[in-house]
């Protein structure tokens, strides 16, 4: 939680001093009951909480918060239906978060202190329906400072009147424009007519914030013009001031005024959706801008965090409201029409949240069957004497709230003093839930793709850009009508003019995939292929594709040359942390992968890593204490073992572990693609991961592992119950490497080697001379004596825990490959050693 100094006043709780409260829009069990609720209510001033069945499903899925729950409800009967094992948990949660906020009710006589529940979603539409489930939810939870939430559709308005018009607190949803709160407060207005005792009801109208900037700035972006551009960005803030004007024409006017005499309450406006999208974006914009008296707040934990720490309160509500009404009539001077835009957003919203509601019924029912089947723990740590330690780690973590303070991007978990490219590199926290609003635009583009026949998807990277890219195509592969994925990321000439000969270039599109833009591999690469295109198509543009940071000389260049579109990444985080970016995800799109399932699998592991589980059952937070204390004890060669399916996703690991580590004398070496072999070829530095897919055939490494065991070696086992699960991995491992970089007390978002080892190239190659001594020794292949000596006394020369680095600038060809694995097969089994292998430039320098 919030750690404020004396004297330091926290921004969350100075909000209260403007008019507005803060709720929190994420509850699930251990929130509750690990007094983290209460944590934020004391020190942040939290006044109220919203819950979500995407955080549910979530929590459900990926923790074990609700297993003992659900094992006594199927204790007493395994045929219990989806819906009451549902209604039964979501309702003790709401009972036992409403009792924590009872003190603010009380203390604020009702005006706060509430917890929302919806309605299902599956009643949108079913104005009977939505009030019989209203009221029967209301007796259900029992207590006062609760909110039924229902949906302003046609149906949900004459439904929230009669529901308050019955004294029933409500929370009304899914508004996006002037009119949904024209109808919304007016039908508030005639339920307190009918009300017996309109004091004791209370309602909030909850306006969509960001959702309308995402779909709006698309529509900005296709127009293309500066007049256009400049309205990015300020659409959605523009149209939610205009319902403040109208809220306060309404509730501080005539319309109010016979009711406030008789003692009801304002129906204050609550900004919902106001977790920042777009990463060009300030990530509090959302909450600065909407200030004001008589108005909620509910905040993502990301957001909550991030005003906590940069928010500068102040009334806003009320600023350049003239400016407002312009901006609205600009956008409608260029053709684009607001209401049209909001009408579409209240139909996708009742439609998300309705899957979102059946999703969280499927993930209810694979957790009741893992319960059933005895299945729920899918990642083993097999650590022998080295257990002791790990657990001791996992105690004083669990002491000092460390999952917690990474969550809340506390840069004391790895130096006592402020460090450069630490708090600002780990937006990846929140990927998973922020990037969900943007998939239906990856696959929306995906989909034009597909239909205009394109036939290969070619990536021109290196490196953090192309390592998650590689994953999907080799793990997931191409859709059926998709196209096909191929990474260029080797500048050998050979590489680059096999791309060129085995690709149609008529029917292919080129993603440039830089993060800062001027990356000189990729942008070599798109030179050539720029020269390529352009001889065979009058708008080459439409055939490239930006993916970069926002702001970069690769976006300028894009719009100059006429890109086909520009996908910004979220600056706040690095390179190897960029699977659920848009640099993994569009790729992803393109080639048919699911990337809500993408998402949704790593949105659940990161539930299972949050800040209110303990640290010995976070899974994140275990296999970190495991990597760290491992090597700290001398077992610093994490090597891979997979089976068939899973064969890709170690060198993408190779690099998140190797950069993130690798540096300060100190590090984790991974060793992703050596070959399997006997007990006797491994020595004590060793740590074991085996990566198994349930699907695939039983791995030939089963014995080995079991071999390994016995020997005492430590094993780390992950079990996938099928590939779409590559997505919790991608978060398992980079909240892991994290975590355990605080162990080893490096610094694991920079990359300081990197730089040095380019320098050292370089050097090596001025005038032939080498890093060390100035001078190169070099023996021809057709001395084989000489060179026979040589070898035998270089691999003599290495010590116990040393390894091999096997850095080959050749083409990556599968026969150089073969030939190598054989070489590194070889030395491993003559040494003992770990041997790494890696094609150049994108070996591992670090």
């Amino acid at each position: 939680m919030a750690t404020i100094s004396a004297g330091v006043t926290n921004p969350l709780k100075e909000l209260q001093r403007y008019g507005q409260s803060i709720w929190l829009d994420y509850i699930r069990r251990g929130l509750i009951t690990s007094g983290e609720l209460r944590r934020l209510i004391e020190e942040d001033g939290l006044r109220g909480v919203t819950s979500n069945p995407s955080i549910f499903e979530k929590a459900i899925g990926g923790s074990a918060d609700y297993d003992q729950d659900l094992q006594q409800l199927l204790t007493h009967d395994p045929r219990t239906e989806i819906g009451t094992l549902y209604e039964s948990l979501v309702v003790n949660d709401v009972r036992m978060a409403a009792d924590s906020l009872r003190s603010v009710y009380d203390e604020t006589g009702g005006g706060d202190g509430y917890v929302s529940l919806e309605v299902s979603p599956l009643l949108a539409h079913d104005e009977a329906g939505t009030i019989a489930e209203a009221k029967r939810l209301w007796k259900e939870v029992d207590r006062p400072n609760i909110m039924i939430k229902v949906p302003a559709t046609p149906e949900g308005i004459p439904a929230i009147e009669k529901l308050i018009g019955a004294g029933i607190n409500v929370n009304i949803t899914l508004m996006f424009s002037l009119g949904h709160y024209e109808a919304v407060a007016q039908a508030y207005l005639r339920g307190l007519e009918k009300s017996p005792d309109p004091r004791r009801v209370a309602s909030v109208a909850s306006f969509f914030v960001s959702r309308v900037d995402t779909v709006v700035d698309r529509s900005l972006d296709a127009v293309r013009t500066p007049e256009a551009t400049s309205l990015k960005g300020k659409i959605a803030i523009a149209n939610s001031r205009l319902v403040y004007q109208r809220f306060r024409e309404i509730f501080h006017g005539k319309p109010f005024e016979s009711l406030r005499r008789r003692g009801a309450r304002v129906q204050r406006v609550l900004w919902a959706s106001t977790g920042t999208k777009n990463p060009a974006y300030s990530d509090i914009l959302y909450v600065q801008e909407l200030i004001g008296p008589d108005t909620v707040n509910t905040l993502p934990p990301a957001t909550l965090n991030a005003f906590r720490d940069h928010g500068k309160p102040r009334p806003t509500l009320d600023e350049n409201v003239e400016a407002a009404r312009a901006a609205l009539s600009r956008l409608k001077s260029l053709g684009i029409d607001l209401n049209q835009i909001t009408e579409q957003l209240l139909a996708d919203g009742v439609e998300a949240f309705a899957t979102s509601f059946n999703s969280l019924k499927a993930g209810l029912d694979k957790k009741r069957r893992a319960i059933l089947e005895g299945q729920l723990d899918r990642q083993t740590l097999s650590l022998g004497e080295h257990q002791v330690r790990v657990d001791k780690r996992l105690e004083d973590w669990q002491g000092s709230d460390f999952a917690g303070r990474l969550w809340r991007k506390d840069p004391t978990l790895w130096f006592p003093n402020p460090v450069p490219e630490l708090t600002n590199r780990l937006g990846w926290l929140h990927l998973p839930e922020m990037m969900q609003d943007t998939a239906q635009d990856l696959i929306g583009f995906a989909e034009a793709v597909k239909a205009e026949g394109i036939r290969h998807v070619v990536l021109l990277g290196m490196g953090g850009s192309s390592l998650a890219p590689e994953v999907f195509q080799r793990t997931l592969g191409n859709a059926s009508g998709y196209p096909a994925l191929v990474v260029l990321d080797s500048t050998h000439p050979d590489s680059v003019l096999a791309v060129e000969k085995g690709v149609d270039l008529r029917h292919a599109l080129f993603l440039v995939s830089s993060k800062s833009g001027t990356t000189t591999e990729p942008l070599s690469f798109f030179y050539y292929f720029w020269q390529c295109v352009s001889r065979m198509n009058q708008t080459p543009g439409s055939r490239f594709v930006a993916i970069t940071d926002p702001g970069t000389q690769l976006e300028k260049m894009a719009g100059e040359r006429g890109f086909r579109r520009v996908f910004r990444a979220t600056p706040d985080v690095g390179g190897r942390y960029s699977a659920l970016t848009a640099f993994g995800l569009v790729p992803a799109a393109l080639i048919g992968v699911d990337v809500h399932t993408l998402l949704e699998r790593a949105w659940t592991m990161g539930e299972a890593c949050a800040s209110c589980r303990q640290a010995s059952e976070n899974p994140g937070l275990a296999l970190g204490a495991a990597l760290g204390e491992l090597a700290l004890a001398g077992r610093d060669k994490v090597t891979y073992l997979t089976t068939s399916s899973l064969a890709a996703f170690p060198a993408w690991a190779e690099q998140l572990i190797a950069e993130s580590t690798g540096k300060d004398e100190k590090g984790i070496v991974p060793v992703a693609s050596e070959p399997p072999g006997g007990l006797s070829a491994y020595g004590a530095d060793r740590v074991f991961v085996h990566l198994g897919l349930q699907q695939d055939p039983p791995a030939t490494t089963s014995s080995l592992l079991e071999g390994l065991k016995r020997a005492g070696h430590p094993v780390i086992e992950i079990r996938l119950a099928e590939k779409a699960d590559l997505g919790q991995e991608f978060f398992r491992w980079e909240f892991a490497v994290a975590a355990a970089g605080a162990i080893l007390g490096i610094h694991p978002f920079n990359q300081p080697d990197v730089e040095l080892a380019k320098k050292l190239a370089r050097k090596a190659m001025t005038q032939g001379s080498s890093a060390e001594t100035g001078k190169v020794n070099t023996i021809s292949a057709e001395h084989a004596d000489e060179l026979r000596k040589a070898v035998q006394d270089w691999v003599g020369s290495a010590r116990s825990g040393d390894y091999f680095g096997i850095q080959a600038y050749l083409a990556p060809t599968r026969q150089a490959a073969a030939s190598l694995e054989e070489l590194q097969k070889t030395l491993r089994d003559v040494s003992h050693l770990a041997t790494t292998l890696g094609f150049g430039p994108r070996f591992l320098h670090s």
